[in-house]
């Protein structure tokens, strides 16, 4: 058993994305270890950690020590106009000045307590890196992703002024940044082990730095995988499902343009999350003829969303950047098969067995292989029980029983990394 020190700045025993990372890594690999957790949230703003520390009065799990960093006034403050929705960016100075609070509190606990390893576990992104790396103790970083652009071919697919100037702003700032930062070069050489989210960001990272890492999804399957309902496959209506934010990256209007062109009207789009453009996609969807063909259901308890997830023949993505979505993981623990754009982690994890994948070479392209795949399907609504047959067989591949097999070999690796490196400096200094 080792004491490991972990940053995950999102926690949460029922939320998804960030939150569901490190929740499943924590409950998981504190069954061999001790994890004492630095956290910074678990609700949906700086500062909130109300459902964690109730969490922690009603209920404790083995093995874990649970310490919030608090949000200074400062860093609350630099918040301030991401939180406006005025500049999303903003977040990041304020993100790292919460980053120096955190590496005061783990200095701190290193100079009273032993531990084995430091792991920087989340959010993924590589844009801040943190100062954990500055901690003389074999360090873990990742999986890390963020690094790969949204297609610029794509670009159109942005409905609004301030989506496309953001995309262009990213674009930009995404290669500045990934080439010149100081910390994220100090991250990179001080990390005894380094793991990227998707082979995409594996080759970014490689052709940037040259760092050689290991390809690891930042979560997986961790529900029983099996098909909920067979019935569905009889049913005359074919049920597609969307979930996510509905803002310009997600780029749901992909989809519903889709929906112009196709043959049949036996379908229905479940589009589930809330996001500021919703609105003007209900009335894209109106004034276009398909919105009959989509239900909104707008932000729902998790529970519901697993409830109409399992129902559904087909899963949706269409967004223009991700690592690994945590919704792909719940499809495929349904059976649930998914068409996604051919690009970030979906590349690495959807095969010909188990979803469709479209080729990115233009936008008018994307739509289209999107509508012919969906007027196929509803020739040959067979498929379906095809693909789902496929997503589980390959669903087990990515359950985290797997995975705890492999963080342990990797806590082993990062520490005879770390011997290596204080052995090779001794001897270059002697």
């Amino acid at each position: 058993m080792k004491k490991i020190l972990v940053l995950a700045y999102c926690v949460s025993p029922t939320r998804g994305s960030e939150y569901a990372v490190a929740w499943n890594y924590i409950t998981r690999m504190s069954k061999y270890h001790k994890l004492t957790v630095l956290y910074g949230i678990s609700g949906e703003q700086m500062g909130d950690i109300t459902e964690l520390e109730e969490f922690k009065i009603k209920t404790s799990i083995k093995n874990v020590d649970f310490i919030p960093v608090h949000h200074s006034k400062t860093t609350i403050a630099l918040n301030y106009l991401n939180r406006r929705h005025i500049l999303p960016f903003t977040y990041y100075f304020a993100f790292q000045n919460w980053h120096k609070e955190a590496y005061k509190v783990a200095k701190k606990l290193t100079e009273n307590e032993i531990f084995d390893l430091v792991h920087l576990l989340g959010p993924i992104g590589y844009r801040e890196p943190g100062y954990l790396w500055k901690l003389k103790l074999p360090y873990i970083w990742g999986p890390i992703g963020g690094m790969n652009n949204y297609p610029i071919q794509l670009l159109r697919a942005t409905y609004t002024l301030r989506g496309k100037f953001f995309f262009l702003l990213r674009t930009f700032l995404n290669k500045f940044q990934l080439k010149t930062s100081y910390r994220v070069k100090q991250a990179l050489k001080n990390s005894n082990m380094l793991l990227t989210a998707t082979t995409e960001n594996q080759q970014c990272i490689f052709k940037s730095h040259h760092a050689q890492s290991t390809w690891l999804p930042e979560n997986g399957i961790t529900e029983e995988i099996k098909r909920i309902s067979d019935t569905k496959f009889k049913e005359k209506v074919i049920n597609l499902i969307w979930i996510g934010r509905i803002d310009d990256f997600k780029a749901i209007i992909i989809i519903i343009k889709a929906l112009e062109n196709i043959k049949q009207d036996n379908l229905l789009l479940h589009v589930v999350g809330d996001g500021f453009i919703k609105k003007e996609m209900e009335q894209y969807a109106i004034k276009k003829g398909v919105n009959h063909l989509i239900k909104w259901h707008g932000k729902v308890a998790r529970k519901e969303v697993y409830t109409i997830l399992s129902q559904a023949h087909l899963h949706i993505i269409t967004s223009l950047g991700e690592a690994n979505p945590t919704v792909i993981w719940e499809a495929m623990s349904m059976g649930v098969p998914t068409i996604t754009l051919d690009h970030c982690g979906m590349h690495d994890i959807v095969c010909e067995k188990c979803g469709i994948k479209i080729p990115i070479k233009s936008y008018a392209q994307v739509i289209k292989d999107f509508s012919n795949k969906l007027n196929e399907i509803m020739q040959t609504p067979e498929l379906l029980k095809e693909l789902s047959d496929g997503v589980l067989e390959c669903a087990p591949y990515f359950h985290w029983d797997r995975r705890e097999e492999f963080w342990n070999k990797i806590y082993d690796q990062a520490i005879s990394n770390y011997k290596e490196k204080i052995t090779a400096t001794s001897s270059l200094n002697s």
